[in-house]
């Protein structure tokens, strides 16, 4: 099989040689394509052609233009290309060289042609600022604690990623300004406290997840972990909460922009409290009736809800909150089972039996004294 960018010569005026698309119109100066710009008119014009079939060129649907995409970067490899860098260079250079003229459209001898080989240059393009800046501002700036820290520095990144996002690759003035920036030492952006196709509470969200994933790991290491998980959440609250160690960054900010991150972390400060302090409501089912009594004990976030009628998973339950919880512990030892009972049918919202309980704490007791 034929490589895709092998040298081709089409005719007296046109050739493709050295990953370049090379025209010589006979009464002006030679233009030289070379980038995706090059190898996407020299596959549009030899596509459904023998030669095109012998260089396995089909570029009718996404997965095939992938594939073609794929096929080009690794043959370009050795020339540097395929880089975002060398592209938009290559590009902005393709444009100086067609600039006011109709060439392009000339090359490409009929609309149909033409709108192909541009449309896998757009593709393309679009593709690598993909690369760039990814499809999420959490994938592009990876979660980091606190929230505060991946929130200013992700501000300042959505920038950028939004500019890279919003350019029209048929601008011929947006990609030679786009690289003569790539030129030159990366100047200071102001930054962006709104991010493009994300909601702000779903990306709290997916923050909290990510974090109560860490934190869970960092305490699954000890034996007591659920103990050690309680005794963290009023230190994670705290730590997720306080921003004073940027006072010194906020301060450079204008002051619109430092009233959009107050309101984030605002916002940011209610929605883990609630997460860290409210009992989930599905772990707890509502309450079955039960005797008229005053409630003292409650659910809190750490234990979920023991299943009905598992006495087993109640011992343990009543066993580990003792361990963090010390007012459930003192409730636990100065009470009747009777009394527990009650509180315990109020907190998982169905009956828990005192004799029921009472069997299974005292076969736990002996198994544990022989």
């Amino acid at each position: 099989m034929k490589r895709l960018l092998d040298d081709y010569i089409f005719d007296d005026q046109l050739r493709y040689e050295a990953h370049t698309l090379i025209y010589r119109p006979f009464d002006a100066n030679e233009i030289q394509l070379t980038g995706i710009m090059g190898a996407a008119v020299l596959c549009a014009l030899l596509a459904d052609t023998d030669e095109g079939d012998e260089r396995a060129i089909m570029l009718d649907d996404e997965e095939q233009r992938n594939t073609f995409f794929i096929r080009y970067e690794r043959e370009v490899r050795r020339d540097n290309g395929g880089l975002f860098s060398t592209e938009v260079n290559a590009l902005s250079q393709a444009y100086i060289e067609i600039a006011n003229t109709e060439v392009l459209m000339h090359i490409c001898r009929n609309d149909r042609l033409y709108d192909l080989a541009i449309g896998l240059v757009m593709d393309y393009m679009h593709r690598l600022v993909r690369e760039q800046v990814y499809d999420h501002i959490y994938e592009s700036v990876e979660w980091r604690m606190p929230f505060a820290r991946w929130l200013f520095d992700a501000a300042f990144d959505e920038t950028r990623r939004q500019y890279l996002l919003s350019i029209n690759w048929l601008d011929v003035a947006a990609v030679y300004t786009l690289s003569e920036q790539l030129s030159k030492a990366p100047s200071p952006l102001p930054p962006t406290f709104y991010f493009q196709g994300e909601d702000a509470e779903q990306l709290m969200e997916k923050y909290f997840y990510w974090l109560w994933q860490q934190v869970q790991a960092q305490t699954a290491m000890m034996p007591d972990a659920k103990v050690q998980l309680a005794e963290l959440k009023p230190d994670l609250l705290e730590g997720e909460t306080n921003w004073d160690f940027l006072q010194t960054e906020l301060k450079q900010l204008e002051p619109e922009d430092l009233n959009l991150f107050r309101k984030w972390m605002n916002q940011w400060t209610e929605f883990i409290t609630r997460k860290l302090e409210t009992p989930e409501k599905e772990a707890f089912p509502k309450p079955v009736k039960t005797p008229k009594f005053k409630q003292e004990l409650f659910a809190d976030t750490v234990l979920p809800c023991p299943s009905e009628n598992n006495y087993v998973e109640v011992c343990d339950y009543i066993a580990e909150r003792c361990r963090y919880d010390h007012p459930f512990a003192a409730y636990y030892h100065s009470r009747t089972r009777v009394q527990l009972c009650e509180q315990l049918t109020a907190i998982f919202g169905w009956y828990v039996d005192p004799n029921h309980l009472g069997k299974r704490i005292n076969s736990h007791k002996r198994t544990k004294n022989r």
